[in-house]
């Protein structure tokens, strides 16, 4: 480099690129701190796709709020190209030179850095690139960038684990049959109210609490089944009234919008159930002190720009369009960068992740979609799933005709 003490600077400073982190500000911390190392009078970062825009800047040494360099779009068009590095002359400077940067499954992107004096070099420009690639990699920059899922290798991850999973349910409930059975023919051959009786009580809490994980394994592993027999949504909805009604829930209210004359969706009725059974339980959950679940339902037309919002295979057309919202806590950012990238990811003690990962591989297989966001008022979270509907009727255009229907249940 024109400086060896820039390039000792900057090897030095690489470990402070691979921290820990999930803040959204250590990214522009640490740009400040490698402009500080190199001697950069400014550098920055621009970066942007079709859902995240991130752009730092430092200058003299402070992060701040100004735009891009208005190099960024040429310098972006011939890194695509295969440039390396670009160089553009800005006066009072010894010039701003560009790298690209890719992070894994994303669009690329811009580094780029500026010095007060002093010619660069070809080993500057080769310390720049380097630089680029591990920081298109580090966590800095993963905590404001949310990863790009890939649809295809999600579905054959959680295609493996299903086989496995089906395995592992059978066998378990093998176990957990003769765990149950022998400890109900134990109970009565011990005194009512006996310590004895009551630990054989709770083996069996335990044993029921096991088929319900198993459950689960078995609707993860039949989940990947095609069964697009016409269903209504509406009657799908009103058994999980009633479900939720006998849960017994305190302070929670569980509200209905579905218009009576929606077309019938192409899933079978079992896994329709199963699909929203989950994502409303979750909403359930996210509102440990009460709150509000509102399950809405109406027809929609999918553009091509709307199809590849959703995270599935739903294709364009009418589709059914079923929005799930609670008033709960709603999902932090970090965690909601690791759902469906971690295909069994949960922040939850006694859950192992597989009510997404079993939503998911339904609605795939049966060319739907789900998106999960943040509420658009107030606290809580906003589930969109799209269905297709089901060959033989024509859908309704425009909004759904008749009156819609609202049910307020309290547990």
């Amino acid at each position: 480099m024109s400086d060896p003490g820039t390039l000792s600077a900057l090897m030095a400073f690489v470990p402070s690129w691979w921290q820990e982190t999930t803040s959204p500000t250590t990214l522009g911390t640490l740009l400040a701190g490698w402009a500080k190392a190199c001697g950069w009078q400014a550098c920055g970062l621009a970066w942007s796709d079709d859902t995240t825009t991130v752009v730092r800047t430092v200058r003299n040494g402070g992060v701040t709020d100004g735009p891009a360099p208005t190099e960024v779009p040429d310098a972006l068009r011939r890194a695509r190209i295969g440039e390396p590095t670009v160089a553009y002359p800005v006066p009072g400077t010894s010039g701003r030179v560009f790298a690209g940067i890719q992070p894994p499954g994303r669009a690329m992107g811009v580094l780029w850095a500026e010095r007060a004096e002093g010619a660069w070099s070809d080993a500057d420009r080769t310390a720049l690139v380097m630089t680029a690639r591990i920081v298109e990699r580090c966590p800095a920059l993963a905590a404001v960038v949310t990863p790009r899922i890939d649809s295809d290798r999600l579905e054959q991850r959680l295609a493996d684990a299903a086989v496995i999973a089906g395995r592992m349910a059978h066998d378990f409930d093998n176990i957990l049959t003769g765990i149950i059975g022998f400890s109900d023919l134990a109970t009565p051959l011990l005194p009512a109210g006996s310590q004895a009786a009551k630990f054989v009580a709770e083996i069996s809490k335990v044993g029921q609490r096991g088929i319900v994980f198993t459950q689960q394994l078995h609707q993860l592993s039949r989940s990947g089944q095609v069964k697009p027999n016409p269903t209504a949504v509406a009657a799908v909805l009103a058994k999980e009234e009633v479900r939720l009604r006998a849960l017994s829930l305190s302070n929670h209210y569980f509200e209905k919008d579905v218009p009576p004359n929606l077309p019938p969706v192409a899933m079978e009725a079992g896994l329709l159930q199963t699909t929203l059974a989950h994502l409303i339980e979750n909403g359930v959950e996210a509102c440990p002190q009460g709150g509000t679940v509102r399950v809405a339902a109406r027809v929609v037309d999918l553009t091509d720009a709307d199809a590849p919002s959703f995270l599935g295979k739903p294709g364009t057309g009418p589709h059914l369009l079923v929005t799930i919202a609670d008033t709960g806590t709603g999902i932090k950012p970090e965690v909601r960068r690791r759902l469906f990238v971690d295909p069994f990811y949960t922040t939850k003690v006694r859950h192992r992740g597989l009510g997404l990962a079993i939503v998911y591989r339904v609605l795939c297989v049966h060319r739907g979609g789900i998106q999960i966001e943040p509420a658009q008022k107030g606290p809580g979270t906003l589930v969109r799933v799209v269905l297709p509907l089901a060959p033989g009727r024509p859908a309704p255009t425009g909004a759904p005709a008749g009156p819609a229907s609202a049910t307020v249940v309290r547990g």
